[in-house]
């Protein structure tokens, strides 16, 4: 028995083993999944009802919560896309269910139809031996889902069907053919162009599918293998914990000889060989040193890449060449694959809805956080303007005050004049006054700031509070001047001695000189005590600013953002809800 022959059939014998393991299996879906659906529903119904009153404004806080709400319906919307790609993938799962779902993928011109086609058997039915291809039913190729009306299957000359080869990116549809227990399964090449007429992305018809599908065989074309782009493949396998082989396709190269002709002239030519076995050794090593670069998390020992050339084992099925099949190495990659799609199928297949359920629940749980952030957003938006708020305090007070004083100046001249007049103003005149300036003053300086500080803020009206102002009587001020002086005059007096007496007797009169102090007193009329007035009404509007303002802007705080916080509340108790119930379905 040939190498070839030997191999082929320790494949079979791997595939019929899987096939009958299948045959007693029937795949219960978990209800679990079932309930995703509902739970997503509810969280939806609240995400449209909890934004309260209609966001209107341009300030951070409206436009975090503004933000926050777009994102959520369109995540929620998005859900909705997730929720029927799991009605699908459920659809083929369950279709899929007695054989083990292998899907080749890669980039255009990797050689998936070529390679899928040799699985197939199409060399080994025209080859000059005997196989187990030509001892079974043809496989029958069939299409899953079709993206593009070019490429897809194709019927020879003799009425068997098979991938359609090309060296442009002819695929365009999920389609396979079933060998045994193996359902293989090809795919459009990622990062296809897109063509006039394509109802499909292509590399979105592959990413939905390869959800689905129990092991994927990954090719990279040996010309450029490890692409940036097929680098990020690796890593979603790697996360969403799916098994999968790297295969480097087309590791060969054409080599100059001399042939003879017929007629035995000479005549040069080439023939197709393996790179050489450093040259495979370098770019299997290479790819798994890049990938451990780029994504440290992954576990490159599961991605360990394997060099193979379809070009090769094709000419060895032809020339039944042992060594040119060992060359190709296909030989090992149906050594392998048959080892894992018989290691114990019957697990892969009760392992592929659990990973995709636990998959399905780490995506909207991601999504959640994303909403959190959101919400994080908003809370830091009001808390900023709360402490905004809260410094404006002694700003107002000082404005207030500088301000009242001014306008009760202006009043008190009024005043003045009518008590100059012997008029009367009383206290309770002048506190209503006080009280009136000082109210509107307060209002319309808080209303300023507050606009400073929210950008949209609307006016608010403070609350008729009565001052408590206790206004010093507002009166005429007068001055008693008094001046003291001393006035002297001239009085008579009796005589005095013998002399005096006689000449008295005769007419003579004498006199003395007296000294009076006197004091007169004038009343100065001063005005009115309008700064002793202004002076005792200083402090008191002072203190009633502060404490209105306080109570104000504390009532503000408290309440000018309640509805978005009432709605931040709602969302992250739903959020935690949902998160909570979303995780305990989880295997």
């Amino acid at each position: 028995m040939s190498y070839i022959t030997q191999t082929v059939d320790e494949f079979f014998i791997k595939l019929d083993k899987m096939q009958r393991d299948l045959d007693k299996f029937s795949q219960n879906l978990d209800r679990r999944s079932e309930q995703i659906p509902s739970l997503l529903k509810t969280f939806e119904q609240t995400v449209f009802t909890a934004s309260g009153k209609k966001i209107s404004g341009n300030n951070a806080v409206e436009r975090a919560a503004q933000k926050s709400l777009d994102n959520m319906r369109a995540v929620v919307e998005s859900w909705r896309d997730k929720i029927e790609a799991d009605r699908k993938g459920k659809q083929f799962i369950a279709k899929n269910e007695k054989f083990l779902v292998v899907m080749v993928f890669g980039a255009v011109k990797a050689g998936k139809s070529t390679l899928g086609n040799f699985f197939a058997g199409k060399n080994f039915l025209n080859a000059p031996f005997d196989n187990r291809y030509k001892q079974i039913s043809k496989p029958i190729f069939e299409t899953e889902e079709s993206g593009r009306d070019t490429g897809g299957i194709e019927t020879d000359s003799s009425g068997d069907t098979w991938f359609k080869e090309g060296h442009v990116d002819t695929t365009g549809a999920i389609q396979f053919f079933t060998l045994s227990g193996l359902r293989w399964i090809d795919s459009p090449g990622t990062g296809a162009v897109g063509k006039s007429g394509d109802s499909k992305d292509m590399t979105a018809l592959v990413e939905e599918y390869l959800r689905y599908t129990d092991m994927c065989i990954f090719l990279m074309n040996s010309g450029s293998p490890g692409l940036q782009d097929d680098m990020r493949y690796i890593q979603k396998l790697s996360r969403d914990g799916q098994d999968a082989l790297i295969v480097i396709t087309r590791s060969d190269k054409n080599k100059a000889v001399i042939l003879r002709d017929e007629n035995g002239n000479k005549q040069r030519g080439s023939v197709l060989v393996p790179k050489d076995d450093a040259t495979r050794k370098l770019q299997e090593d290479d790819i798994c040193k890049r990938v451990k670069e780029e994504y440290p998390e992954v576990d490159v020992q599961k991605f360990r890449a394997i060099s193979t050339s379809t070009a090769l084992a094709c000419e060895a099925v032809n020339e039944q060449s042992d060594e040119k099949f060992r060359d190709s190495g296909l030989d090992k990659l149906m050594q392998i694959l048959g080892d894992k799609v018989s290691d114990n199928a019957i697990a892969r297949k009760q392992e592929n809805p659990r990973r995709l359920l636990n998959g399905f629940v780490d995506t909207i749980v991601d999504d959640l956080k994303n909403f959190d952030s959101d919400l994080d957003e908003m809370t830091a938006a009001v808390e900023k303007y709360k402490a905004d708020m809260k410094r404006l305090t002694t700003l107002i007070v000082s404005n207030v005050s500088r301000e009242v004083r001014s306008e009760i100046s202006s009043r008190a001249i009024d005043w003045n004049r009518q008590v100059n007049r012997g008029g009367k103003v009383d206290n309770e005149t002048i506190a209503a006054a006080v009280t009136e300036i000082l109210r509107d003053k307060l209002n319309a300086e808080i209303n300023s700031q507050m606009r400073r500080v929210i950008e949209d803020f609307q006016s608010n009206e403070l609350k008729t509070v009565k001052a408590n102002i206790s206004a010093a009587a507002l009166e005429k001020k007068t001055v008693e001047i008094s001046h003291t002086y001393t006035e002297s005059y001239t009085v008579e007096r009796e005589p005095e001695g013998i002399i005096e007496n006689i000449r008295g007797f005769f007419g003579k009169k004498y006199y003395r000189r007296e000294d009076e102090t006197r004091t007169k007193t004038q009343t100065i009329d001063l005005g009115t005590n309008l700064d002793e007035f202004l002076d005792s009404l200083t402090p008191q509007v002072e203190r009633y600013a502060k404490s209105q303002a306080e109570t104000t802007l504390a009532e503000l705080r408290e309440k000018y953002f309640v509805e978005r916080e009432n709605f931040a509340r709602r969302m992250r108790g739903a959020i935690d809800k949902l998160r909570g119930e979303l995780l305990a379905l989880k295997f």
